[in-house]
């Protein structure tokens, strides 16, 4: 369930990204849209790193391996002793210094947004300073802006690659990574985004219109409009059911 909530999360930072561009592009300030961008991205990064430190204790667990550290970085680098404990015919595997960096960089995240005391800020600071993404005397804005779009998809595609590939060897399967469906009103897209939502508001239109033709090109005329957050084609829901206007 975690991890189906940061792959939403994630994919709606997408959507407040391209939206805060729109707005920019019309000659607006894009910050709303920035700030929801923002928080979407706080929660995938909190959600990935519960979801991988859940599935990391899980292993331990099942392998009997007791990790006394409670340290995330100390038990996500153990993980690779109960693999060995669960499948101890398979080959063994190592992370490498990219992946062990992931590991650090998700926890110095989470714990400079979940705590941000001093301490928290210094660590996650040294992390971004040594990546070459800000200076040493960055202040803590500039590492909120480091929040981005494009960050929570890096940590939710990176976090899926390392633990498939822990289950791979343990068979004991990535419980975060199956069933991670998500339905489109939850990612907040415009319906006529969605062929089903789309298909479901015509069935009304032709039930109540006995009769509806919408040439291709108009239809995708319509969804460019509305991508462009332009007037054009607009589906609303009154008190008699859905409704098709134009703005």
């Amino acid at each position: 369930m975690m991890f189906r909530r940061a792959v939403v999360e994630s994919r709606q930072a997408g959507h407040f990204a391209a939206q805060a561009e729109v707005d920019r592009a019309v000659g607006r300030s894009g910050l709303e849209r920035r700030a929801r961008e923002r928080d979407a991205v706080i929660s995938t990064v909190v959600l990935v790193q519960a979801a991988v430190e859940a599935f990391i204790n899980w292993t331990h667990i099942q392998a009997g391996n007791t990790i006394s550290s409670p340290k995330f970085d100390d038990r996500a680098g153990a993980v690779t002793q109960s693999a060995a404990i669960l499948n101890p015919e398979a080959e063994p595997f190592t992370w490498n210094e990219d992946e062990k960096a992931f590991f650090t960089e998700l926890t110095k995240w989470r714990n400079f947004l979940g705590h941000s005391d001093t301490m928290a800020r210094d660590r996650l600071r040294k992390v971004l300073v040594k990546r070459g993404e800000i200076t040493e005397n960055a202040s803590d804005s500039q590492m909120m802006d480091l929040l981005t779009a494009g960050l929570a998809e890096r940590f939710v595609d990176t976090a899926q690659r390392l633990m498939n590939r822990t289950a791979e060897v343990t068979h004991l399967g990535a419980p975060f990574s199956d069933g991670a469906w998500y339905a489109p009103d939850e990612l907040g897209e415009p319906v006529l985004e969605d062929p089903e939502q789309l298909r479901a508001v015509l069935a009304v239109v032709l039930r109540r219109a006995n009769e509806l033709e919408v040439p291709a090109e108009e239809l995708a005329a319509e969804l460019d409009r509305q991508r462009a957050g332009q007037g054009g084609l607009r589906v609303q829901a009154g008190s008699a059911g859905w409704t098709l206007g134009l703005d």
